[in-house]
């Protein structure tokens, strides 16, 4: 992330919206809950919500604040959110126990787990913290940090030594995290392969077992307690080549993509897994966790790197223009799920009242939108994501500018600043959606390519300082039909999801930033209809002909002028009642429908 800086657009807004709440949250009030557990005197005032001091997982936000602040520190240079950050690091220190421990909460939570008595998932704030301390080494050079997160790891492993391995399952069966992956990148810092057994030791065979077989059996499972566990054995498989940990995560990452997701790319309804395909019938006020599209993403760039196929970026571009942007209001406050029943509108966290997962997760996010523009090998630069962006390539000094205002044009163009000491191939995904291909031009000079949907164009030339890469992409209109009702559909332009306005009826503020997702009383809105039947024709003197069914595919909306408030506006064709579209990630405040149901398809 220090080799690219984000350049003026909306995502570096975005960055900044969040950077500044960042800045906003008080070291003291964040230490508060650790600093009572450990006995140290405090007189902060304890935060709201999932860090409240009588929340089970208060602490699990403090850890995912670390990782954002390392996250940021990296993306943009900023020291002083590192030694803020770093002075929280320091005041956790004197927190943790002798023997290791540390958390806002006692350890007796940890003998409730063992006794397998109710307990609000105690190793998933564990891992938060863990990650935490590992992310501000890796990104601060904080060596108070890592030696936190070794002592914290000890003591997990002295605890999960002393239970037999068929208890230790039952453990498994309350969240837990990505304790497997914690232990697995302490490993590759430290070398030691104590942390390496600690990462196989947090396997949940329940889980693992299935997926090694290519079996689906994720219905009723709770989707995020297991999205990170895969990221785990990703990168179990890249630190020890066990074939069965890639399996894994390559076997689950095909279930959820092509059996358990919407439109927009995220999964889950109500937290939860349901049957394979089941998506017209799991359209709820909680779909969607944002959690689980930041998991997501997180798996896809840890396949990516291991297999370099366009499609890991297919689906993370959707997840990051529908269910990252527009997941953030104005002031930074971050949504919980992105509902997609009929009718329902977003909510949002408020300042020091929410701390749920999800902002988290959320702050982790918008602090790295700069980690996966770009990736390379020995030979090639990949462009992943169209986001204006400055790369700096040190070992090749090479330096390159991407401008656009992509999805709101589809122009994109590189800047060569620098030469680059050896030759090196630009490789840009041609996204999956890009039915009309692409046009390049070098220096004004149009060049002969083809440009194939969901793979990467490879653009040699012996690139000189001040060179300049355009590339059109233009973006197509498509439709996503639900798997389990044909008639059930949604429309979209290029990557993003459209949603058709369905007004502010009833809406006030008390309810948009009232709690984690919609009022269930708020139910009752009908799912918005298509109709493309043609109109009967009056005064007609010879019978008209019979209506031919349009195909399922067939698109129902048409672009639209734009206004100032949505660059991107579309409508849909047919007899009325004739809704108007916009990208979801452009919603705020106000009733939508992601999902319209076309009446005039037949299945």
């Amino acid at each position: 992330m220090t080799d690219v800086r984000l350049l003026p657009g909306f995502w570096k807004d975005m960055m900044e919206l969040n950077r500044s709440w960042l800045y906003s949250l008080p070291n003291d009030r964040l230490a508060h809950n650790f600093r009572v557990t450990a006995g140290v005197p405090s007189e902060a005032d304890p935060l709201g919500g999932w860090e409240a001091p009588d929340c089970e997982l208060r602490g699990h936000y403090v850890g995912h604040y670390l990782s954002s602040c390392a996250l940021l520190h990296a993306s943009t240079g900023d020291k002083p959110i590192a030694e803020k950050a770093s002075d929280l690091v320091a005041i956790l220190a004197e927190c943790q126990d002798k023997d290791g421990y540390l958390g806002a909460y006692p350890a007796s939570f940890y003998e409730r787990l063992r006794k397998h008595e109710r307990v609000w998932a105690p190793f998933y704030t564990y891992h938060k913290i863990m990650a935490g301390m590992l992310d501000m080494h890796e990104h601060t050079g904080n060596k108070q940090a890592l030696d936190i997160a070794v002592r914290m790891a000890d003591w997990a492993d002295a605890y999960a030594r002393s239970i037999s391995d068929d208890e230790w399952q039952k453990v498994l069966l309350v969240e837990h995290g990505g304790m497997n992956e914690a232990s697995f990148n302490l490993y590759a810092i430290t070398g030691n392969s104590k942390y390496r057994d600690l990462g196989y030791r947090f396997e949940h065979k329940k889980i693992f077992d299935p997926l090694a077989g290519g079996e689906d059996k994720l219905d009723d499972n709770h989707a995020n307690t297991n999205i990170p566990k895969v990221i785990g054995a990703a990168r179990g498989y890249e630190l020890t080549g066990d074939e069965r940990y890639q399996s894994i995560s390559q076997n689950f990452y095909r279930i959820v993509t092509e059996h358990h997701a919407y439109c927009t790319g995220g999964t889950s309804n109500g937290e939860m897994w349901h049957a394979a395909d089941a998506i017209a019938t799991q359209l709820g006020p909680a779909a969607e966790e944002c959690c689980c599209s930041y998991n997501m993403m997180k798996l896809a760039r840890h396949l990516f790197g291991q297999q370099p196929d366009a499609k890991f970026f297919d689906y993370y571009e959707r997840l990051l223009f529908n269910v990252r942007y527009g997941t953030q209001d104005r002031n930074g406050m971050l949504m919980y799920y992105v509902p997609l029943q009929p009718g329902m509108y977003k909510t949002f966290g408020t300042q020091f009242d929410a701390f749920w997962c999800c902002t988290g997760t959320g702050s982790e996010e918008y602090s790295k939108l700069n980690d996966s523009i770009y990736f390379h090998d020995n030979d090639s630069l990949f462009v992943n994501l169209f986001i204006p962006s400055q790369l700096e390539w040190k070992d090749r000094g090479l330096k390159l500018r991407q401008t656009t205002k992509f999805p709101n044009d589809e122009r994109i163009t590189f800047t060569f600043d620098t030469t680059p000491s050896k030759p090196v191939v630009l490789r840009v995904r041609i996204p999956y959606w890009a039915a009309k291909g692409a046009v390049v031009a070098i220096n004004g000079e149009a060049k002969d390519l083809t440009a194939t949907p969901s793979t990467y164009l490879a653009i040699e030339h012996p690139w000189k300082s001040g060179d300049v890469i355009t590339m059109d992409i233009p973006l197509s209109l498509h439709i996503a039909s639900t798997p389990d009702d044909k008639l059930v559909q949604a429309a979209m332009y290029g990557p993003l999801v459209l949603a058709a306005r369905l007004g502010t009826e009833g809406l006030v503020t008390s309810m948009i930033y009232g709690g984690s997702g919609p009022r269930g009383f708020d139910d009752g809105y009908p799912m918005p209809t298509v109709d493309l039947r043609p109109r009967l024709r009056r005064n007609a003197t010879a019978p008209a002909p019979p209506a031919q069914a349009p195909p399922e595919d067939a698109v129902w909306v048409e672009q639209t002028e734009a206004t100032p408030q949505y660059p991107l506006q579309f409508r849909t064709k047919g007899r009325g009642p004739n809704h108007t579209l916009v990208p979801l990630n452009q919603i705020m405040d106000e009733r939508y429908s992601v999902y319209l149901r076309n009446i005039t398809t037949t299945v």
